[in-house]
Order: C-alpha cells, then sequence, then structure tokens
C-alpha cells in the first residue's frame, strides 16, 4: 500500500528545471540548475554557439569581475547569469 506522499511523488516524475543563462551574450538554456564547466560550453555548442570544449570559460561575478570556471567545477547557474567563452590564446 502507498502513503499519498508516495502515490504523488510517483506521479509526478522529475522535471528537470531549465534556466536560461548568457554565454557571450547570447541566451543558453541549460537543463539543470547544478551543472559543470564542460556542460555549460558542451549546452552552448549544441545550441550554436561558435565555441569549443577547449575555451576558457569564466562567469561574471557581482563585482562586475570574470572568475574563471573549471571543466570539472560544478557550479549551481541562476537566470540571466553571465558566462564568457574565449579562445585559451586570447588575452583579452
Amino acid at each position: 500500500m502507498t502513503t499519498p506522499d508516495e502515490a504523488t511523488a510517483q506521479a509526478a516524475p522529475h522535471r528537470p528545471r531549465t534556466v536560461t543563462v548568457t554565454v557571450n551574450g547570447q541566451p543558453v538554456v541549460l537543463p539543470e540548475r547544478e551543472v559543470t564547466g564542460r556542460e555549460i560550453k558542451q549546452v552552448a555548442m549544441a545550441q550554436g554557439l561558435p565555441i569549443d570544449e577547449g575555451f576558457q570559460l569564466s562567469v561574471r561575478r557581482g563585482n562586475g569581475r570574470y572568475e574563471v570556471v573549471d571543466d570539472s567545477e560544478e557550479i549551481h547557474v541562476h537566470a540571466r547569469q553571465e558566462f564568457l567563452a574565449v579562445p585559451p590564446d586570447d588575452n583579452s
């Protein structure tokens, strides 16, 4: 016998909550709020941004400065968060 809470959990399968961020000024819809730097780049590439996995990804912080996000680093993203992906030889 299932409890009402179990029945509700079974009836409502977990659906990922998407979040839209920007990468190089372009909107990118991420499937989850917890993603790695590599996943952000992969999703951006799949959505047509002209970047590749070798690019360096950075996130804009509250002070307006960008902080590098490693490929394996998992971060919690929020709507309208800004990312910058640049080729590794770009010194800008």
